[in-house]
């Protein structure tokens, strides 16, 4: 089998898992600009990746977290020249590293460069059945659908982040107060480097392409370093000082309805965006009129124009404009969550309450106290919490979750 063409979106998704499925064995070729990745595959599994991105060479990974030093890593970059073996197998007769070391790093190798595609928004790509030749390379067994859904569950996470962390080009410094404190935290060894980058110079995407992390891991690691209050803006603030503001509170609510429409549109048999439509055509008519032209399908940037305008007509200061959005919002998911709970199990909307609750702990994480904040918080849990209410009172099989478990006080 020869595939071709371009993918935008989701597209190359589709394509790991045509190729799972029919267990097929070749090479899938994926570019994005400069960027290029070499994916094989043996009857349906991931066997072997490479990338031409410098932080997703196994050698780089393995200088990052420590494993090896410099001076052995160029040592054995010298050595690749009278050779056919891989670095790792190199580095691995040198002695410098373990073969359980080198096990597990080729196989990290491989993830984090299914991961990097995976968040590509487009590009072109290219494969052919073809057997594949592996000598000298140390050959992984990857699941493509495991790493998809890990995948996954990074890009929604992925849209959290970045409603704080709102450019690559930010520059972040230590924050004032915690300068000299930070010896009094406990880092991980991610977020100890991480930190060590941080020096009022270097932009988000310097510290990237400079640690040899993932775009993914560091967003995440500047996230939690600017919620514990140890870095801020070079400017003194940190992203989306505005309030929470519209972007924020988009990303938000777009992560919940996702959530919740994934298993609504499946027990239905309806579509995801004429659900919502449906949604809106029932919520009070102010309500109803600021979320008329959203839609779940659309580009972040486009809701965010549709939204502002809608509540710029509703006029108000800027916070109330936000509070109606956040009302507007939280109208639409109570009424699709009470659409959802007679279709489904139980057990199944206490999973989506549990989802739900992972992106609220995100929003009592954010830095900034404001009254957009709190009422998010406080008025999606009361959202849940009639959610609850309603599945008790509905005939059908119960799964005890521990409710109060899921609303701990913050």
């Amino acid at each position: 089998m020869n595939l071709q063409g371009e993918f935008e979106g989701s597209f190359l998704t589709s394509i790991l898992q045509l190729l799972c499925d029919d267990q097929n064995t070749g090479i899938l070729h994926v570019s994005c600009g400069r960027k290029e990745c070499q994916v094989m595959f043996k009857e349906g599994t991931i066997v072997y990746a490479q990338s031409s991105q410098k932080r997703a060479r196994l050698g780089a990974l393995l200088r990052r977290d420590g494993f090896i030093s410099a001076e052995q890593l160029q040592d054995a970059v010298h050595a690749l020249t009278n050779t056919n073996d891989s670095i790792g197998k190199i580095l691995l007769n040198k002695g410098y590293i373990t073969r359980d070391v080198l096990q597990d790093y080729s196989q990290k190798q491989v993830e984090e460069i299914l991961y990097s595609i995976l968040f590509w928004k487009k590009g072109k790509f290219e494969y052919t059945d073809s057997q594949v030749k592996l000598d000298g390379k140390i050959i992984t067994r990857l699941n493509p659908m495991k790493l998809i859904l890990e995948a996954s569950r990074r890009i929604d996470e992925m849209s959290l982040l970045t409603a704080m962390i709102t450019s690559d080009e930010l520059v972040y410094t230590m924050a004032g107060s915690k300068k000299k404190g930070a010896e009094e935290f406990s880092f991980s060894s991610t977020e100890s480097y991480i930190l060590s980058l941080i020096d009022a110079t270097r932009t988000v995407r310097d510290i990237i392409n400079q640690s040899s992390y993932d775009e993914f891991t560091v967003y995440k690691t500047l996230y939690s370093l600017i919620s514990s209050g140890l870095i801020e803006n070079s400017r003194g603030e940190n992203a989306a000082t505005d309030g929470l503001g519209f972007n924020f509170i988009l990303s938000i609510y777009t992560d919940i309805l996702k959530i919740i429409t994934r298993t609504l549109a499946a027990h239905s048999g309806q579509r995801i965006n004429l659900l919502i439509r449906k949604g809106q055509e029932n919520l009070p008519r102010t309500q109803a009129k600021v979320l008329q032209d959203f839609h779940l399908s659309s580009a972040a940037a486009v809701n965010r124009k549709a939204v502002t305008a809608s509540c710029q007509k509703a006029g108000g200061d800027r916070v109330r404009q936000c509070l109606l959005l956040i009302d507007s919002f939280n109208g639409l998911c109570h009424l699709l969550l009470s659409q959802t709970i007679p279709l489904v199990a139980h057990n199944e909307v206490y999973d989506i309450i549990q989802e739900i609750d992972k992106v609220l702990e995100y929003v009592q994480r954010y830095p900034k106290n404001s009254i957009e904040k709190n009422k998010i918080i406080s008025d999606m849990k009361n959202v849940l919490n009639d959610t609850i209410k309603q599945v008790r009172f509905t005939p059908g099989k119960t799964k005890n979750m521990g409710f109060l478990s899921l609303f701990k006080k913050k």
